[in-house]
């Protein structure tokens, strides 16, 4: 069996399987926005966005993608249960800590 060296120029970029490429493993995967929970504040119900919503989110308040991960929530500041007839509740990204969960615009992230 012949073994390949990559070099990236070939081997991984090109598709042929490189056993010795390290690349895959040293790129950074990035937490999609859409598998975050969503979670009223006041009630703890979770709730329920349209595609795209979270991502919507997740962009306007300037967090960078980066610095998500399966610790982080989305906390709406009511809902349609709790809070019926408001509508355009305020929500926060927050990382959920062992004391709690610490508001992601606060961490400076």
């Amino acid at each position: 069996m012949e073994k390949h060296r990559c070099d990236h120029a070939q081997g991984c970029r090109n598709g042929s399987p490189v056993p010795a490429c390290k690349a895959d493993s040293q790129r950074q995967k990035i937490f999609d926005p859409e598998l975050m929970f969503v979670e009223c504040r006041k009630c703890g119900r979770p709730l329920l966005w349209n595609e795209g919503d979270a991502s919507q989110i997740i962009e306007q308040s300037g967090i960078d993608v980066k610095k998500l991960d399966a610790q982080c929530l989305i906390l709406a500041e009511g809902c349609p249960q709790c809070s019926p007839g408001e509508g355009g509740y305020m929500v926060r990204v927050v990382r959920l800590k062992k004391d709690g969960y610490k508001d992601l615009k606060e961490q400076g992230n």
